[in-house]
């Protein structure tokens, strides 16, 4: 029987479907103590992993904690700052409410050791529609691309876990393209990231400790 999650509310989005309750494993984690920069603690997950095993799978969480920290100040300044309306206000409320679930349901999983809050210095692109527009498919693909990028590293039961929120994020990022008037799914694969790649991608966004 796999391990799960407390329970945490059902996902009432746009999105078809409850979110899964199964989400990650509740697992202590290894390194990634508070205080050491952003950029550190990622990039000691390395991109040439062993062999996956439970120990693999707690450092790895450390990094989908900072994606979905990330993902939830995003969403929540823009609600405050855009002006988003119509289209825009529906689909940020419902990436926030799912995005709100992600975190609950990882930092759940770290318990105490989950590493620390990063800060966010997000310029320009949650103050306007056009901007968080833009930067939402941006952050929306870090995301996919990050769990993508992790996939051949996880045990089996920590895959499953992490594939249930890497569909919703990759509907997540169609259905911001498709707001914005573009092809949902420009691609027939999606290339994976690096924990190095999404550690520099956070950065670039605007995410530091």
């Amino acid at each position: 029987m796999r391990p799960t999650i407390p329970a945490i509310e059902e996902c009432k989005g746009s999105i078809n479907g409850p979110f899964s309750r199964r989400v990650l494993l509740g697992t202590g984690v290894v390194g990634a103590a508070a205080g050491v920069p952003l950029v550190g603690r990622l990039l000691r997950l390395g991109d040439a992993l062993g062999a996956p095993s439970k120990a693999q799978d707690d450092k790895i969480l450390q990094l989908v904690l900072q994606l979905e920290y990330t993902q939830v100040a995003f969403y929540e300044q823009a609600l405050k700052h855009a002006g988003l309306k119509g289209d825009l206000r529906d689909f940020a409320r419902a990436a926030l409410a799912h995005e709100r679930q992600h975190l609950a349901a990882v930092k759940g999983a770290l318990g105490a050791k989950a590493g620390a809050k990063p800060t966010f210095d997000f310029g320009q692109r949650t103050k306007s529609a056009g901007a968080f527009t833009r930067s939402a498919i941006e952050l929306e693909d870090i995301a996919v691309a990050g769990y993508n990028g992790q996939a051949a590293n996880l045990t089996k039961a920590t895959l499953v876990a992490a594939a249930e929120i890497v569909s919703v994020e990759a509907r997540h990022a169609a259905w911001i393209r498709a707001i914005a008037g573009e092809v949902a799914a420009p691609d027939p694969v999606d290339k994976p990231l690096t924990a190095k790649q999404v550690s520099a991608g956070l950065q670039a966004f605007g995410v530091s400790t």
